[in-house]
């Protein structure tokens, strides 16, 4: 298994990407305090310049390698339909909900907010049926995102 911590990124600050094969993530948590490592290795340097041409408005697509194999079936299913709602759009817990033919809204919720692969799988997007809802890193971090897609109205 590989950890590196990346340099700070716009919005979301600091990065620890985590890889068992060291060509596809396994996942990614904000960290704040850490040290960088001194000297990416080649794939997370690549990730890295993904996701700062990402973070700052560059390009709308993330293009990394994950590896999904720690999901439950029920996780996957979530994080499939998440990764439908286009970029600088949003869709709330019960739209998820009616895409899987599914009643479970808290649990479609709580498997948004353990998703492993921040931004590529954008959990941001996902929004109660009359506010922002919530998001594992805050409701700042998660307005700044929505802004840098072009959805400064946070109407829902």
């Amino acid at each position: 298994m590989k950890e590196q911590i990346l340099p700070s990124l716009p919005i979301v600050g600091q990065l620890k990407l985590t890889s068992l094969d060291g060509k596809t993530l396994s996942s990614i948590d904000i960290v704040q305090g850490e040290k960088c490592s001194a000297s990416l290795d080649p794939f997370f340097e690549d990730c890295y310049h993904k996701f700062h041409s990402f973070l700052s408005g560059k390009t709308q697509d993330l293009d990394i390698p994950i590896d999904l194999s720690p999901l439950t079936p029920f996780q996957l299913l979530v994080l499939t339909e998440m990764k439908k709602i286009p970029y600088g759009q949003v869709a709330s817990y019960k739209d998820l909900a009616q895409k899987m033919k599914s009643l479970a809204y808290q649990a479609i919720g709580s498997a948004c907010g353990k998703n492993p692969y921040l931004l590529i799988y954008p959990c941001h997007r996902v929004v109660g049926s009359h506010n922002l809802g919530g998001f594992a890193h805050g409701l700042t971090m998660k307005r700044a995102l929505l802004k840098l897609e072009g959805r400064e109205d946070h109407s829902i």
